[in-house]
């Protein structure tokens, strides 16, 4: 059995380490997560697989972390299902741009099209070296359909990325 939960409240030196704990004292498996300091306020996002009885026990625990470092966590069990090939490719996108609310919308916007499925988004807004001007840094990792012309579509992207002015490349996920 699967629980997905996502946990959000003031960052704390310690709530990492009492939330792997927790993992770990109810005898579950961390399957993925992800983590981080936004600003001062804290975001994770978790996968745990066990028994039913452990994932239970874990979800109490979670209760017991919330109420005690007044948290916002919101689980999710996961239905059990077969595991389905679905005959694509990992492509990373990696984009400079100068900063600009709308990059994250058209980069979504350009794989949905073409239903490229958009599987991990990572952005950040830092200042520019020397200059401090506001800078847009995205990674993107998406599914490319295994039967997709890969030549045509980074062409079409090329050409989206000059319209937009974003500094871009899409490559194959390396391992």
């Amino acid at each position: 059995m699967q629980i997905v939960a996502t946990i959000l409240g003031a960052d704390r030196l310690e709530l990492i380490a009492e939330i792997s704990q927790a993992v770990s004292d109810c005898k579950c498996n961390l399957l993925e997560s992800r983590m981080t300091e936004l600003g001062t306020e804290f975001a994770g996002h978790l996968m745990v697989e066990g028994n039913w009885n452990h994932i239970a026990k874990f979800e109490n625990a979670l209760e017991g972390l919330a109420a005690r470092y007044s948290l916002k966590i919101h689980m999710l069990r996961v239905p059990e299902s077969k595991p389905q090939e679905d005959n694509t490719i990992p492509y990373g996108v990696d984009v400079v741009a100068g900063e600009n609310a709308s990059h994250l919308y058209e980069l979504a916007d350009f794989f949905v099209a073409r239903h490229i499925k958009i599987l991990d988004v990572s952005t950040s807004r830092p200042p520019a070296p020397y200059s401090g001007t506001p800078m847009f840094i995205g990674h993107l990792t998406v599914m490319i359909p295994a039967d997709l012309k890969i030549i045509p579509l980074r062409d079409e992207f090329v050409e989206f990325c000059d319209r937009q002015n974003l500094d871009a490349i899409l490559e194959p996920v390396k391992r």
